[in-house]
């Protein structure tokens, strides 16, 4: 049986998922210059199919889920799926893919959940990929713990999902471990899995995964830091996606990922499935000290970030499932924005001090 029918958390971000690939791709043939914004006058891009979907996730994840708290990039609001022309046809592949799953296996397979969580969602992540028709776009959800450290980002995740319908793979993982699959996994309880088990590619090599802001100021720190960064790496690769970045070091594609500056709504997702696929792992430290996830202080595009408390400091690997990887030990204090994904303690010590 197929792990997103068995638990009660993926069970909800599959469902999401499903409502936002099938919006992907219908909206990918219909997006025009009324449909397309830009949040910085440039290549900041967002849609209408960003808001769309969040909304329609938001209500969705708020039904399955009403004792938890749900928080998008977009900060759209809940919008039922009886209220979209096409919510009909979503509820229909909805309610015959939960029907030929084993519901009664399932309820046995799955221990009683404890406690509320926080849902951060990215409806589109990629969206300048989506809007120039590469494929290299998903939607993508990770769930943590609602009593969380907000000075530990590091702490209390529990799950994570991330979709790519044009590259017909989703990734999910679960309490610690971590798989992929092709996109017929989302309906179909059958679809075979393979777990991810921290093996890199059986070749030689060291590939380096990034991106780059959209702030001037944060641009020229990170080609400062490319140029150090590649003194260590043979070759790079700069998918659009962070999300898929982070996959992508799950699977053992990339040897490593690092970037300055990402949104806990950009790695929600795909960190912890790193992170359960037996990668080392640092999120950003001022992750959840920011304004612009919905946190107490405010902190803009271009100042300091915030200072982190010693724990968020010390942060590293999650703690949060047996699989996690130990803490480094050697490395210098990262920057505060800094995110890092490696496959050895060598290389994630060495982006942590010069990413």
């Amino acid at each position: 049986m197929n792990h997103l029918f068995q638990d009660p958390l993926l069970d909800a971000a599959r469902e999401a998922a499903v409502i936002a690939s099938h919006r992907m791709v219908a909206w990918a043939d219909a997006l025009s210059a009324t449909s397309i914004g830009s949040k910085d006058g440039r290549n900041d891009l967002v849609t209408a199919a960003d808001a769309e979907i969040e909304a329609l996730v938001l209500h969705r994840l708020l039904l399955r889920r009403p004792q938890d708290t749900v928080v998008g990039e977009e900060g759209a609001a809940a919008r039922s799926l009886s209220d979209h022309p096409d919510g009909a046809a979503l509820e229909d592949i909805l309610s015959r893919s939960a029907a030929t799953a084993d519901a009664p296996a399932a309820a046995a397979a799955v221990p009683e959940l404890e406690g509320t969580f926080e849902w951060h969602v990215d409806p589109i992540d990629g969206t300048v990929n989506f809007v120039r028709g590469i494929e290299h776009f998903c939607f993508s959800v990770g769930v943590r713990e609602q009593a969380a450290d907000a000075a530990s980002p590091d702490d209390g995740w529990v799950a994570g999902l991330v979709a790519a319908p044009l590259l017909d793979r989703v990734w999910f993982a679960r309490s610690g471990s971590a798989w992929s699959a092709s996109l017929a996994a989302l309906t179909d309880p059958h679809t075979p899995l393979r777990e991810l088990t921290g093996e890199s590619a059986a070749t030689t090599g060291r590939v380096v995964a990034t991106g780059f802001g959209y702030a001037q100021g944060r641009r020229d720190q990170q080609l400062v830091a490319l140029a150090s960064v590649m003194e260590q790496f043979d070759d790079i690769r700069r998918c659009g996606s962070a999300a898929i970045d982070l996959c992508m070091a799950a699977e053992g594609r990339v040897n490593a990922y690092y970037e300055r500056g990402l949104g806990v709504y950009d790695f929600a997702g795909g960190a912890y499935i790193a992170e359960c696929a037996g990668r080392f792992v640092h999120r950003r430290a001022d992750a959840f000290l920011r304004d612009d996830t919905g946190a107490t202080i405010a902190v803009t595009e271009d100042s300091p970030a915030a200072t982190p408390s010693p724990a968020a400091a010390s942060s590293s690997a999650a703690a949060a499932s047996p699989a996690a990887v130990p803490s480094p030990t050697a490395a210098a204090s990262p920057a505060p924005e800094l995110t890092v994904v490696a496959d050895t303690r060598e290389r994630f010590e060495f982006l942590l001090a010069h990413g």
